[in-house]
């Protein structure tokens, strides 16, 4: 674990390396650098997870710290650079190099262009350093600036086709909304020195349960800006903006931002500082209720999305909701255990996609695709696990026990109206997932002339297709004393269990009904007047840009019209012109006669004389 420090160093080197030379060598050379990058980094944190598990002792938590070196000192407060290892940054870290590892060899086989296999091997580098900085900080400043470099990486991943002008605008919309989160996450922190003096994690949590009370406002008001901090970063509802913009970059960067990045950085954030998050239980209400409007908001829109990307995107939209409804029944555990089944479908998923839309030489629309159930069986194979994991597929796949946990775990805890909208989010990802595979692979075959891809790419299919099934349910996780214990009652949670299979069947049903052949029933539902005014509104994304635009972007535009044209100037030009004004109505006096003097004089001496008598 001495070699710790390593895990930043070697992508960071790598991304140095690929950015001063990237341009003028191979690509073949570019994709050994990249992949040698991550093969030293899974090496790497194999070694020290053995290390880990042959020092820890059971039952106990092993906490391993490594001071580098003193970055700054503030007054009394020293920022320095240290790492700090326990079980739950070993698991996060060995997510992100398992995952990382997979989507590096796919984007192997899978991108072609010399550009956009230096840019993506080059910033994911840059990426996966940052997510390794900000999850073995010990304190929260250095944290923060594993956290940017996060949010800059991840711009200039999705910038990739930044020629584009319209690719260009939305990225810079995207990175604008981060920066607005991440200004709120700031605040958040320096609420936190301004209370306890310290930047330091451990010694924040532990002076936070003696010097600051429970359910107090200034806990309150710490919690929720660390929270909208973290809706930034992992997309939800109203900052949705960050998620939903990486369906413009290549597969490969969607898999990795997708199903990683924002769900690693987000959800290590909530877990590492739960027992300040638990001071609060009013960000707990808030959580539930903003996770139910971003799985309905996304559900919808991902129903009438006819680009495989944004369809995908606002599918795993809605998923993410799921790890803040488990947050605000504070299950820790199970949160943790629904994130690496999220990573598993996301990643399957996104892949599969990316595999479909390169046979189909780029065509992204799927009323334009068809008949590939026979051309194809692996991908629909890929395809229809991904759909079951998503539809929670009863007693097969591990998505069936982590959401029905959650399920159960909200109504357990009161929150009927949360566990009946988390129903209804598996309902609607059911037809969401099932309207793209019934169109694709069994409506009638619209494409004459496919490409052929490496054989290669479907062995990460088949990896995360293994792992997205019960066989991988709950596996054990070193994270004893540093996450509190959970006990969720299962009596009579069988009861749920069936009703969460009834919920997949009926969702089956419609969707074999709506979606399987190309007949009118569709169309007749969409042309109603009430049909035409949801699908329009849901087309329109719930008119949300529209809002931005009336809320934010005309405002600003005006406020710049205005100082372009500077009005302080304009201010002194009227005082100017005020001047002249008066200047022009007296020089009339000034004009060489004595009489008028004497008579200013005179006149000037009466008034003062008058004004001393009377007052």
């Amino acid at each position: 674990m001495n070699l710790l420090y390593l895990t930043i160093i070697i992508p960071l080197l790598s991304f140095i390396v690929l950015v001063c030379l990237g341009r003028n060598i191979r690509k073949e050379s570019i994709i050994v650098i990249g992949i040698s990058t991550i093969i030293l980094l899974c090496l790497l944190m194999a070694f020290v997870f053995i290390d880990y598990q042959a020092n820890i002792i059971p039952d106990t938590s092993l906490i391993y710290s490594r001071f580098l070196w003193e970055w700054f000192t503030v007054g009394t407060t020293k920022i320095s650079i240290s790492l700090q290892l326990d079980g739950l940054s070993l698991v996060f870290l060995i997510i992100i190099s398992f995952f990382s590892l997979i989507i590096y060899f796919f984007s192997a086989c899978y991108l072609k262009s010399s550009n956009d296999i230096y840019t993506f091997f080059a910033y994911s580098n840059l990426l996966i350093s940052s997510l390794f900085l900000l999850i073995l900080a010990d304190n929260l400043f250095v944290l923060f600036v594993g956290w940017q470099g996060v949010s800059i990486s991840s711009y200039l991943l999705m910038g990739i086709y930044y020629q584009k002008r319209k690719i260009s605008l939305s990225v810079i919309k995207a990175f604008i909304v981060m920066c607005v989160s991440d200004a709120f996450l700031l605040l958040g922190i320096l609420l936190i020195y301004n209370e306890l003096n310290t930047l330091n994690i451990h010694e924040i949590l532990t002076l936070a349960n003696q010097n600051l009370a429970v359910e107090s406002e200034i806990v309150f008001w710490i919690s929720i800006t660390l929270f909208i901090g973290v809706m930034g970063k992992a997309g939800l509802f109203p900052f949705h903006t960050s998620f939903s913009e990486t369906a413009l970059a290549p597969m490969p960067v969607i898999t990795l931002l997708q199903s990683i990045t924002m769900v690693t950085s987000s959800g290590y954030f909530v877990l590492r500082l739960n027992p300040l998050f638990m001071m609060s239980s009013d960000i707990f209400v808030i959580m539930g209720v903003i996770s139910a409007v971003a799985l309905i908001f996304s559900s919808c829109i991902s129903l009438v999305q006819n680009d495989i990307k944004s369809l995908v995107t606002y599918i795993n939209l809605g998923q993410i909701s799921y790890i803040f409804f488990v947050f605000s029944i504070q299950n820790w555990i199970l949160s943790l255990n629904f994130m690496i089944s999220y990573s598993v479908t996301s990643a399957l998923l996104l892949l599969s996609s990316s595999i479909l839309i390169k046979v189909c030489n780029g065509e992204q629309n799927i009323y334009k695709l068809g008949g590939l159930y026979h051309r194809y069986p692996i991908l629909y194979i890929a395809f229809l696990l991904s759909a079951a994991s998503l539809c929670a597929m009863p007693w097969v796949m591990s998505a069936f026990y982590t959401k029905g946990d959650i399920i159960w775990g909200l109504m357990m805890n009161n929150k009927m109206g949360l566990g009946t909208i988390a129903l209804v989010g598996i309902l609607l990802s059911t037809l969401s997932i099932l309207r793209l595979i019934f169109t694709v692979f069994h409506h009638k075959q619209k494409l004459n002339h496919f490409s052929a891809v490496s054989k290669l790419s479907y062995v990460p299919l088949v990896i995360l297709a293994v792992m997205s099934t019960a066989v991988f349910i709950y596996i054990p996780l070193p994270i004893q004393g540093i996450i509190p214990a959970f006990n969720l009652d299962t009596e009579n949670q069988l009861i749920l269990q069936l009703l969460l299979a009834a919920v997949t069947i009926l969702g089956i049903l419609i969707a074999c009904i709506l979606f399987f052949d190309s007949n009118s029933e569709i169309s007749e539902i969409a042309n109603t007047p009430i049909g035409r005014m949801v699908f329009k509104l849901w087309q329109s994304k719930w008119r949300f840009d529209q809002l931005l635009q009336f809320l934010f972007v005309r405002p600003c535009l005006y406020l710049i019209e205005l100082v372009k044209k500077d009005p302080l100037s304009r201010w002194n030009q009227l005082v100017t012109w005020g001047i002249r004004k008066i200047n022009f109505q007296i020089e009339f006096l000034e004009n060489g006669r004595l009489r008028w003097y004497m008579m200013s004089i005179v006149g000037g001496s009466i008034i003062i004389l008058l004004l001393l008598i009377l007052i």
